[in-house]
């Protein structure tokens, strides 16, 4: 498998900048790497909200879990949080790792000797 390939699969499966570790840039590996966990932070902290009033709702209901009703309970305080700031950290962490696949993509065929 050729180093392109590997950098790209790294970005892609991994975390976005994994790729450009493995090729030696590790600048432009920190370049996407920083800001895509900057982003998991409002991501992970909107969830966790959504999952503590889902919970609280379930406890207040007498704490028997319906399949149904949890789904229910999910779509109302997803539509109820409003979670802009959610929202814009998953648009920029999806842009992050495109940009972290194509651009490692890009280095290893830079660096690959021609055949």
């Amino acid at each position: 498998m050729s180093r392109s390939t590997i950098a790209a699969l790294l970005s892609a499966l991994v975390i976005p900048g994994a790729g450009h570790f493995y090729l030696r840039h590790v600048r432009r590996g920190l370049a996407l790497l920083v800001p895509s966990l900057l982003c998991l932070w409002p991501i992970l902290d909107s969830a966790m909200r959504q999952a503590s009033a889902v919970m609280g709702q379930i406890e207040a209901e007498g704490g028997l879990v319906d399949p149904a009703r949890v789904s229910e309970l999910v779509a109302q305080t997803s539509a109820a949080s409003g979670g802009s700031l959610a929202s814009l950290a998953t648009l920029a962490l999806i842009a992050l790792w495109v940009l972290g696949i194509v651009d490692a993509w890009r280095l290893g065929k830079k660096n690959e000797p021609s055949r």
